[in-house]
């Protein structure tokens, strides 16, 4: 093996041959700019379901609205997993393995961010979750002896978390030592972890699933796992908002499932069978822009220049760890 370059992120031997293949730009990309694009675009949709624009408005709770947005996006994706099982191009250990990706991913993922956000702020979450994905990424790969991170790496990922906090200041950073606030913020961290573990367990067992089975078995697990969650408290009082829901909620609603769920998820999937879960990861940086560009377009929301140097600085970030890997 050569010895790596400064200011490189090294994959193994075991991972060269799929990363010298050099994909073109556009299938790695354009599908993981339409994901990340689908995500940063979940905030804006969920916030019309989860709070009323007017009295009587209904509104749903995260975890109604989680399961009915993984429900609806699984039972478009069943055929594949269905077909899939009937010609038995997955074993026992796939669906094993698909089963525990979807319930980490969706059922454990949602619970700790609802519950994250329930007992901190918005602004704590954006940089707990947002700031802390691709660096929790890119540490697991290394744990996992996937790749090699770098100093120069290393600063550019915690460069890129810069901009995310700048951008999530001006919502108001709101701290305290309460044991509530401690928890939320635990949860948070866990939350990107989650994600963490799933982008490289996804990108090491993909070699024998294709992503849309994948995609399909995941989902399927996780909105089974949500349905359990949501059963929990006062299941009745909560679900009958969803028959309450007005025409917009519904188009809020399905954009969630059928773009940021299905169509997003499938798409990054196929990502990180071409690509390192840290190299896709680095683009999750790119949501609060997403979402701040989002906010201002459909909510008249304020744009600020802390805002936009937080952009530019994620963007740099970025831009810097790719140069790296093509040098």
């Amino acid at each position: 093996m050569l010895p790596p370059a400064a200011g490189r992120m090294i994959a193994p031997s075991s991972l060269r041959a799929q990363i010298s293949s050099a994909p073109p730009w556009p299938v790695v990309y354009l599908p993981l700019g339409f994901a990340v694009t689908a995500w940063g675009g979940s905030f804006v949709a969920a916030r019309i379901v989860l709070h009323a624009a007017s009295a009587g408005q209904a509104v749903l709770t995260p975890t109604v609205l989680a399961t009915v947005r993984f429900g609806l996006a699984s039972v478009v994706l069943l055929p594949p997993l269905v077909r899939a099982i009937g010609r038995r191009e997955v074993s026992a250990g796939d669906l094993l393995r698909m089963g525990m990706l979807g319930q980490l991913m969706y059922s454990v993922y949602f619970w700790l961010q609802y519950t994250g956000l329930q007992q901190t702020s918005a602004s704590v979450a954006s940089i707990l979750v947002v700031g802390l994905v691709p660096l929790a990424t890119a540490a697991l790969a290394q744990v996992l002896g996937r790749e090699r991170l770098t100093r120069t790496s290393v600063a550019s990922l915690l460069l890129g978390c810069c901009g995310v906090v700048l951008i999530a200041l001006p919502q108001g950073l709101h701290l305290d030592t309460s044991a509530g606030f401690v928890f939320g913020c635990a949860c948070l961290v866990s939350n990107a972890v989650a994600f963490a573990v799933y982008s490289n367990l996804s990108n090491r067992w993909m070699h024998t699933i294709s992503p849309l089975v994948m995609t399909s078995g995941t989902m399927v697990s996780g909105a089974l796992g949500l349905l359990v969650l949501s059963l929990i408290g006062s299941p009745a009082q909560s679900w009958a908002q969803v028959a309450r829901l007005a025409g917009v909620q519904w188009l809020a609603v399905l954009y969630l499932a059928l773009v940021c769920s299905g169509a997003a998820f499938y798409a990054y999937n196929g990502v990180l069978t071409r690509i390192p879960a840290s190299r896709a990861a680095t683009f999750v940086y790119f949501e609060p822009i997403i979402a701040v560009g989002l906010g201002v377009t459909l909510l008249h929301e304020r744009l600020t220049i802390q805002s936009l140097l937080g952009g530019a600085i994620i963007a740099a970030s970025v831009v810097l760890l790719h140069l790296q890997r093509h040098r």
